[in-house]
């Protein structure tokens, strides 16, 4: 801060430094302002801000919260996986084996049964071969596997009932878990456009940047998503959430929606498919 000292013996130089005095405070003010400001918002930072403990604290508590539902997510799709092949191709592989038994004993007494037999096995296990690939799409689609997370989106966006516009930017792929866990976030969100929202157009971008996996899904329907309402949303939101990843609604009533997703990630390889 500067000090300016002017000698005050006759009425025009008192006014002079009246004058010069005046110019000088505000000067001063707004010098010490952002000073004075800084200060105190360390202080209030300090005072107020969380401490180290307490954020460890809440950073453990989130991880056992994630945990449990990444066990619990786990036991039911195990559960869900051995009811389906249960009810689905372990049932048509033992009428199968029953049809060829009964076939093998009519063989030389009834050869026109048999052969119908042999159409009905035959189609058994068409049946039975297209529910273990439904079944492992629904584990790890192969085309997630073979062409990437870019491919895997695109794929989806061509089957969708909705007219889709896909942006991709992924200067490679990312970890597998990452892939899948937004793949089927993706899916979900893609499905639910289509059900739900009323919508007729969906953009979907997906992209690297800053050490995350970000995507986004927006449609032009009706509005009022809500991860409270207990939807698919919630599913997202949790499967995410296992890899410390979020999923931001904004969904106003009459729409549009606009859903989007950071999951932090390393990337694993080259892409080799272009984007």
């Amino acid at each position: 801060m500067w000090f300016l000292f002017i000698p005050v013996g006759d009425p025009a130089t008192a006014t002079l430094a009246g004058v010069v005095g005046a110019l000088c405070l505000p000067l001063s003010v707004f010098w010490a302002a952002p000073r004075a400001l800084n200060a105190h918002a360390r202080y209030l930072r300090t005072l107020l801000a969380p401490s180290e403990a307490e954020l460890l604290a809440a950073r453990v508590e989130h991880l056992k919260s994630t945990r449990t539902d990444a066990v619990d997510t786990q036991l039911s799709e195990i559960r869900r996986i051995e009811r389906d092949l249960h009810d689905g191709a372990q049932a048509r592989l033992v009428a199968m084996g029953m049809t060829l038994n009964a076939a093998e004993h009519l063989l030389e007494s009834n050869p026109d049964a048999v052969r119908e037999l042999l159409v009905e096995a035959r189609q058994s296990s068409t049946a039975a071969l297209k529910e273990l690939r439904d079944l492992v799409k629904g584990i790890h689609p192969p085309v997630l596997a073979d062409r990437g997370l870019g491919d895997a989106v695109r794929s989806l966006a061509m089957i969708s009932p909705l007219k889709t516009e896909v942006v991709i930017d992924l200067p490679a792929r990312p970890e597998p878990p990452a892939e899948s866990a937004m793949y089927f976030a993706v899916s979900e969100l893609l499905t639910n456009a289509a059900k739900h929202a009323e919508a007729e157009r969906c953009w979907i971008d997906l992209r690297y940047e800053a050490g995350a996996l970000r995507g986004s899904v927006a449609d032009d329907g009706r509005g009022g998503a809500d991860v409270s309402a207990g939807t698919g949303l919630r599913g997202v939101e949790r499967r995410l959430a296992h890899f410390d990843g979020v999923l931001a609604v904004n969904s106003p009533p009459g729409g549009p929606t606009l859903l989007t997703m950071e999951l932090p990630c390393e990337l694993s390889s080259p892409k080799t498919t272009s984007s």
